[in-house]
This record gives C-alpha cells, sequence and structure tokens, in this order.
C-alpha cells in the first residue's frame, strides 16, 4: 500500500509564518510515521526556504508552498513572485561557505537529495526539494 497527500499554503510574507508551515509538515510527516531524523531534515529544509523568501522577495507580499508525499518521496515547492531571480546565481560556488547569505542554499543542498532552483512563471523563484522518506517500524501509512 502506498500514501500521497498534499499540503497547499497561500501565506503572507511574514516571518510568523514560518513556523506555522513547519509544524503543520512536520505533524503530517509525523503522523504518516516518517522516522524523526528524517521529518528534522524535511522540517529543516522547509524552515530555510521560507526565511529565503521571507528575507530576500522584498517585493511581493506573500508566497506558496506545495508539498508532495507519494510512497517514499517527499516533493517540497516554495514558490514567490517577488523580482525575476536567475537562479544560475544562487547555484555556482559564487557564495564563500562562511558568508552570512546564502547558507541557507547549502543546508537545503546537503538534505535533499535533489533541488532546483527555476524562474516562476510570474517572475520570483520556484525552490523545489525532493527527499527520500525513511518510516518508522509500522508506520500508520503501511498498515
Amino acid at each position: 500500500m502506498s500514501i500521497a497527500f498534499r499540503l497547499v499554503l497561500h501565506l503572507p510574507r511574514d516571518a510568523a509564518t514560518v513556523p506555522v508551515a513547519r509544524r503543520l509538515l512536520g505533524q503530517a510527516l509525523g503522523t504518516l510515521g516518517v522516522e524523526d531524523g528524517c521529518r528534522d531534515d524535511i522540517s529543516l529544509i522547509l524552515t530555510e526556504a521560507c526565511a529565503n523568501v521571507i528575507e530576500h522577495a522584498l517585493d511581493t507580499d506573500d508566497y506558496e508552498i506545495t508539498i508532495d508525499v507519494t510512497g517514499a518521496r517527499c516533493v517540497i515547492h516554495v514558490v514567490n513572485a517577488g523580482a525575476a531571480v536567475d537562479p544560475a546565481d544562487l547555484t555556482g560556488d559564487g557564495v564563500a561557505s562562511l558568508d552570512e547569505h546564502g547558507r541557507g542554499l547549502q543546508i537545503i543542498r546537503s538534505l535533499a537529495d535533489e533541488l532546483y532552483l527555476t524562474p516562476a512563471l510570474s517572475g520570483g523563484l520556484v525552490l523545489q526539494a525532493v527527499t527520500t522518506l525513511r518510516w518508522t517500524a509500522g508506520a500508520p501509512a503501511f498498515r
């Protein structure tokens, strides 16, 4: 048996929304039986992606998160419709590992199995992070 669910959040670009999104995702994954460490990694990916929108997408008032869990994969999309960003500017080695800015994407890269940064159709940026889920023994999703 496999399970699939989608969580979609349309949020104001406000720092208070980050822990709300993180808790919703953590509760959903915990209810399904995702291992604690895996849940922590995915929550940190979401936190860093949202924090990037809050800090850098200054010319937009809101953003969207879509989380898809299908079988053994969790795919997080964080979309902002701010000013156009060239993803190439964010993916190179131009940001030193100790710089204050840029560590969020490095953290996401280290935790996600796959990371994609693409221009959003309406301007701004789409971050897509894909992670393989690890399940607890007897996870409710597989009973």
